[in-house]
């Protein structure tokens, strides 16, 4: 197993490690999202996230377009919104010499991030003008390929596309590496945190210029896969395949720069088989069935502590939803099932998941204690 690399707190690696400390902190429950998007950014990728309103995806978009020295764009598509109030208006003066050319200044197409709300919404000139850009960085205007500075394009929906959409929307979909179904609040703990603190906006404590992220860029391409990566995603592969999942090769290709990206966001020298984590989120075609197989697999092959740290997690909650603090008995009972769960925790491989979940179990147990002492 390699070591972890401690980096120089100037470096530019810090400077994602603090983004994502102060996000996760920020943000309730949203410390996956953080991942995906910080993660996109260092593959120069994609991200599309799907649930209800009011999860806080927009909160963290801003934060992290706010956080970034660059041109930004951002817009809410509607089936009546226009390729010009995206693309750009056509120049008039171009079409006195008669050129069809768009204005670009503030649009799209000069943006280094940009923000699609409601995607499906868009009609189909705005998403056949989108696939270029968001695949190969290249913009048509007037007949002549522009290429545009795009480094991260996260889109944002409340639902997934129908299956019978048609092939516009799927190619649209295909274009963003990272795809992951935004949940609500779940956990007491979170529901406590949203209901009595009122500011949820993340304050980040510092800016990244664009020669930062491309010096991210080059220290990820450089990270090595260690064999037992190598091997666990061939075995992924392989397993999904079975189960019918069968990502294109393009998707398999473009996972190998993911998961090294998501490496080096969680500061390793190397690539290892429980970084694999973040291939759920690229690894699949459909949203019915397909992510749930994908991270069934991969929990089972790269990480079966991860797996394990969720299932005891969710023990966690169920025990924390049944129980009355006012009642001492039924108290005393939730304490020691969270006691035997700690026991169980404290029996698995350390990693930063397992940590987390260890404290987090800590402070319940705490807190139940409390709020029986204050029933008494």
């Amino acid at each position: 197993m390699n070591a972890l690399r401690s980096p120089k707190p100037d470096s530019v690696r810090e400077k994602f490690a603090q983004a994502r400390r102060e996000l996760s902190a920020a943000l309730i429950e949203r410390d996956e999202e953080v991942d995906l998007v910080l993660t996109a950014l260092l593959a120069n990728e994609h991200v599309l996230l799907v649930g209800p309103p009011g999860c806080g995806k927009s909160l963290l978009l801003d934060a992290v377009m706010n956080w970034m020295s660059v041109r930004k764009f951002s817009i809410l598509l509607t089936k009546f919104t226009t390729v010009e109030e995206v693309m750009g208006p056509v120049s008039l003066a171009a079409l006195k010499a008669d050129r069809y050319r768009r204005v670009t200044t503030g649009r799209l197409p000069e943006a280094e991030v940009c923000f699609t709300d409601e995607i499906w919404k868009a009609s189909s000139a705005i998403l056949n003008t989108l696939l270029k850009v968001l695949n190969e960085r290249v913009f048509e205007n007037d007949g002549e390929a522009v290429k545009v500075p795009l480094r991260l394009a996260v889109a944002a929906s409340n639902e997934w596309p129908s299956p019978d959409s048609g092939k516009e929307l799927a190619a649209i979909m295909d274009r963003f590496l990272f795809r992951k179904a935004v949940r609500p609040i779940g956990s007491q703990a979170g529901r406590q945190r949203l209901l009595w603190h009122r500011d949820h906006t993340p304050k980040l404590s510092a800016t990244i210029t664009p020669p930062e992220v491309d010096r991210a860029h080059a220290e990820v391409a450089a990270l090595p896969w260690s064999n037992a990566a190598k091997d666990a995603l061939e075995t992924i592969l392989r397993e999904l395949a079975r189960e019918g999942v069968v990502p294109g090769d393009r998707r398999q290709f473009k996972t190998v720069t993911a998961v090294r990206a998501f490496a080096y966001l969680c500061g390793a020298d190397g690539v290892r088989p429980e970084h694999l984590e973040v291939a759920q989120h690229c690894l699949w075609d459909s949203p019915e069935e397909q992510p749930q197989k994908v991270a069934q697999v991969i929990a089972k092959v790269a990480n079966p502590t991860g797996m394990r740290v969720t299932q005891l997690l969710l023990e966690v909650e169920s025990v924390l939803a049944a129980t009355d603090v006012r009642n001492l008995a039924d108290a005393a009972r939730a304490a020691a099932k969270l006691g035997e769960i700690d026991k169980q925790l404290s029996t698995l491989a350390g990693n930063g998941r397992l940590e987390k979940a260890r404290a987090y179990l800590k402070d319940q147990l705490r807190k139940l204690k409390l709020a029986s002492i204050e029933a008494v």
